[in-house]
């Protein structure tokens, strides 16, 4: 998989291009899970300038990342960022 196919590089691709090498500081992660051990789910939601852009959840920790970096790709792509 290269870089741009992978979602969180190219969540973090977009958010360089907007706010240059500071974009860190303006991402937050929440990232917890629920249930039993030997059956998790995740939960992944994304922060930019503290409003939500993507939520998801999934049975691995990255298979929640990937999926909510998703959603604030979409959300950036629409929104013309």
């Amino acid at each position: 998989m290269s870089g741009d196919d992978h979602p969180r590089m190219r969540l973090n691709n977009e958010l360089q291009k907007l706010y240059g090498s500071s974009a860190s500081s303006h991402v937050k992660w929440e990232i917890y899970s629920q249930g039993p051990a030997n059956d998790l789910t995740w939960y992944a939601t994304i922060y930019i300038d503290d409003m939500k852009h993507g939520y998801a959840l999934s049975r691995t920790k990255a298979g929640a990342q990937d999926e909510a970096a998703n959603m604030a790709c979409e959300y950036l792509r629409r929104e013309k960022f």
